[in-house]
């Protein structure tokens, strides 16, 4: 439609043409204009078709690497929640390849698991990873942010605004809520030498094992708004109500990284590479491995 007037032209063109019969200069420009207007619509048309079909190509190739993001993000949040149903450990026996299972789990599961866990303090009472900051670091770029759709970004926005409530749980601490079941023994936890948080404010702190004394093991780091080292290596049962209101964000934040999936059309999120590095998940974007090297592998790490 948009091209009716090129045609038009070419027509009174034409037109024009057959009667010029004593101007054969004139009527050759005017023959001459018309069949150009004929065509030029036509090459406007597949000019068009080939701006769409590098348009669909770049977006295909911007929403893989949003998918790859999100479920990385997703994926690292998957396993952060593991530690809220079994305690914590020093060992790392955990199949990172069983991560998306967790996601089928029913409030009534997830309640019976967080309400019977034994949960360490400075598990519970840290600064937790900021996932929703991970988010919106992945999709707040103009390449990114022009190509997802409106009901991929509002599963993402429900997420970030889950887990903001999820955190809140642990904002308002009281010892009917939080009720200490025993001393931790073997754990220290010290100002650490080996990493940094990314907040200058913030100071990052080592949890180690002591338990083994020719070799201490860190495995775990954080930050902690308030530092208390005998609440920190403290063990706590969380009330009814408490495992309630965690069990009911978790099951929240489950339903909405099972929203994604069904957007983005994926059975189940996995990955080609991973590590558990101090009960984090650690994937392939940020596992450096050199064999030449005698220090040959590297985790980057946020927190």
């Amino acid at each position: 439609m948009k091209y009716i007037f090129c045609y038009i032209l070419a027509v009174l063109s034409l037109i024009m043409a057959s009667k010029m019969s004593d101007d054969e200069l004139l009527k050759f420009v005017l023959i001459n204009v018309s069949s150009s207007l004929v065509v030029l619509p036509i090459v406007f048309i597949f000019y068009d078709l080939y701006k769409k079909a590098l348009s669909y190509k770049a977006s295909k190739l911007v929403n893989k690497v949003i998918e790859k993001d999100i479920n990385d993000i997703f994926l690292k949040f998957i396993y952060f929640t593991t530690h809220f149903y079994k305690e914590f450990t020093s060992e790392q026996d955990y199949d990172a390849y069983e991560l998306d299972n967790e996601l089928k789990k029913n409030e009534k599961e997830i309640f019976e698991k967080v309400s019977g866990n034994i949960h360490h303090g400075y598990f519970i009472f840290s600064i937790f990873d900021d996932f929703s900051r991970d988010i919106n670091r992945a999709i707040n770029k103009d390449t990114i942010i022009k190509s997802i759709s409106l009901k991929e970004l509002a599963v993402l926005q429900q997420f970030i605004n889950d887990f903001s409530d999820f955190k809140n749980c642990f904002s308002w601490i009281q010892k009917n809520d939080f009720i200490k079941y025993k001393d931790l023994s073997g754990v220290l936890i010290i100002e650490s030498k080996h990493a940094k948080s990314e907040d200058d404010d913030e100071v990052l702190y080592d949890v180690s094992d002591t338990s083994n004394k020719e070799k201490i093991a860190t495995y775990y780091m954080a930050s902690y708004r308030l530092f208390e080292s005998p609440i920190l290596t403290s063990g706590y049962k969380f009330s009814g109500n408490k495992s309630f209101e965690i069990s009911n964000c978790l099951f929240k934040l489950y339903s909405d990284i099972n929203k994604w999936k069904k957007i983005k059309n994926i059975d189940n999120l996995h990955f080609d590479n991973c590590t558990i590095s101090a009960n984090r998940l650690h994937l392939d974007s940020n596992i450096v491995f050199n064999e030449h090297m005698n220090t040959n592998f590297s985790i980057r790490s946020q927190f």
